[in-house]
């Protein structure tokens, strides 16, 4: 069975109910999975028994499979081409992409599933019904290799973290998600003075992100606090997991890590502001979302009061 997901990283995270889902049920069928080159690093903890990289002999790969099924998660033309090159016997994808341009005769099972009112993970695991397999809730979970785990460690060690702490994780791709960083700042302070957690922030190498965790580190300067341990660009991404998995807390912005910690049962704090968390939220009862009053909104509607009543409810 090869199911196609080349969407992003968030989007493979919360395609991991579905394979659980599939281990439950069809506990002896041999599962691949498709990722885009942009998610390639999860590759190892994703429960699947062979993984296809877009890019790294991908498409022979895909035509020599001998696949039976396919599950297409993606509804691209991209990903339609693959479906064709598998000539598995069923091919199945959602009813909303049999409009598209030859998808009738691409594919052979179309499912019905409203992507506007159901949470990602269960609109994915809804995909399942044309196989007779109807689930609700399943959770999100990820595998974590050793490896990672011995480099989240070593990372922790070398910033002298050695016992309980907590992941801020500020930025995010999309700038229009950011929090202000005077509003990180007195967070971080706080779960430093009232908690007595020392405070980890995680995050890419990406410029502008980089940026923001400068500002927030010099407005820690301005109130005489101590600095938090920057980690961001020095972890890969299953090492920046497991340095989730550890930790007391997640806070972050509607991000990736979000949904690393859902996986990995780490208590989080998501921040959303302009997307939409009925789509998007963590579903743990450790997880708690904080929004605009106003609902969906820019992301400086949300107040430091907000996170910080949320942080005491989880502590």
């Amino acid at each position: 069975m090869l199911l196609l997901q080349l969407k992003r990283i968030g989007d493979a995270i919360l395609t991991t109910p579905l394979l659980a889902a599939l281990r439950e049920h069809l506990p002896g069928a041999h599962l691949t999975l498709a990722l885009d080159r942009a998610t390639a690093a999860l590759a190892p903890a994703m429960n699947a028994d062979r993984i296809l990289i877009r890019g790294q002999n991908f498409w022979p790969a895909l035509a020599t499979g001998r696949f039976d099924v396919v599950l297409d998660l993606t509804g691209t033309d991209r990903s339609a081409l693959a479906t064709v090159l598998t000539r598995a016997s069923r091919r199945i994808t959602w009813a909303r992409f049999a409009k598209k341009p030859l998808r009738r005769l691409i594919y052979n099972e179309f499912v019905e599933s409203s992507v506007r009112e159901r949470h990602t993970a269960d609109h994915h695991t809804d995909l399942l019904r044309a196989l007779d397999i109807i689930v609700e809730n399943v959770p999100l979970a990820l595998h974590l290799p050793e490896t990672a785990r011995a480099e989240a460690t070593a990372a922790l060690t070398a910033a002298g973290i050695t016992e309980d702490y907590a992941v801020i994780h500020p930025g995010t791709a999309r700038s229009e998600k950011y929090w202000l960083p005077e509003r990180w700042a007195e967070v971080i302070a706080r779960l430093q003075r009232d908690y007595g957690l020392p405070v980890v922030l995680t995050g890419s190498n990406d410029p502008a992100e980089r940026a923001h965790l400068q500002a927030i580190s010099s407005q820690l300067s301005t109130i005489n606090h101590q600095r938090p341990a920057i980690l961001a660009g020095q972890l890969t991404l299953l090492g920046t997991a497991a340095v989730i998995e550890r930790a007391r807390l997640l806070c972050a912005v509607d991000s990736a890590p979000v949904h690393l910690a859902d996986a990995l049962g780490t208590p989080v704090i998501a921040l959303f502001g302009p997307t939409n968390p009925h789509h998007w939220r963590p579903r743990r009862t450790t997880a708690h979302v904080v929004t605009p009053a106003a609902g969906k909104a820019p992301m400086s509607e949300i107040p430091t009061a907000a996170v910080l009543a949320e942080i005491q409810a989880l502590l």
